[in-house]
């Protein structure tokens, strides 16, 4: 019975756990393979650093992720902040710096960033909710312009179904991995199928970030030491 068991049916059938994977979805390259400890990941070895979001418009959809990419072209996802309440967006950069901190990391690390191109609503005097954030993020640097500028991410026709089959193929290549800490992100990767909403989130987040090191292979030049 062990030996024909689905690979995806392993998890619950043979080892008692609840996660397991949901068949039929969209990253199915993702295994229990693609998520790291603390020893396994390469603190030495970062040749840049990156932060992403997702943009959500209720508390808790708003998700930020610390994105790593090492010598050897691994990228890595280090860590996950989620808005859990209405949050300004001078307490989402601080919550961001300190996922930084987490890792020895400050502002003037970050080498780029990528954030969903949503408006700040009627409230925002017609700023994006980046533009906000880069403003926020000025203010704790203590400089008139912000650290690093957050660019949107691509968003064409068919860029969800590119964007899942790059992250899928990162997967089972070893080129994406996710620190355990990351439990949003691992959740999605094993149950998400494409649809709209908490799954997705999480998929958004970190995936703006991540294809620009996957599909490109373009780490910044310099080399950076995580002291976390």
């Amino acid at each position: 019975q062990i030996a024909e068991c689905p690979p995806h049916e392993r998890a619950q059938r043979i080892r008692a756990e609840w996660e397991g994977f949901t068949i039929g979805r969209m990253i199915p390259g993702f295994t229990e393979g693609n998520i790291a400890d603390d020893d396994e990941i390469p603190t030495g070895a970062m040749r840049s650093i990156m932060l992403s979001w997702d943009h959500g418009e209720k508390p808790g959809a708003q998700i930020c992720y610390l994105i790593a990419c090492d010598t050897t072209g691994i990228v890595w996802v280090l860590g996950e902040v989620v808005s859990h309440e209405r949050s300004t967006p001078a307490e989402d950069a601080l919550r961001a710096r300190d996922l930084l901190r987490k890792w020895g990391l400050e502002l003037e690390h970050v080498a780029e960033a990528r954030g969903d191109s949503n408006s700040a609503g009627k409230l925002g005097l017609g700023w994006s909710v980046n533009q906000h954030l880069e403003r926020a993020f000025a203010g704790l640097a203590g400089k008139s312009r912000p650290p690093f500028r957050i660019q949107t991410p691509y968003k064409a026709p068919g860029s969800v179904q590119y964007r899942a089959r790059l992250l899928s193929s990162a997967c089972v290549e070893g080129r994406l991995r996710f620190h355990r800490d990351c439990k949003r992100a691992i959740h999605s990767c094993r149950h998400w199928m494409g649809e709209e909403g908490d799954l997705k989130h999480p998929i958004d987040g970190f995936g703006y970030g991540a294809e620009v090191y996957l599909s490109t292979g373009r780490p910044a030049a310099g080399r950076l030491v995580l002291a976390g």
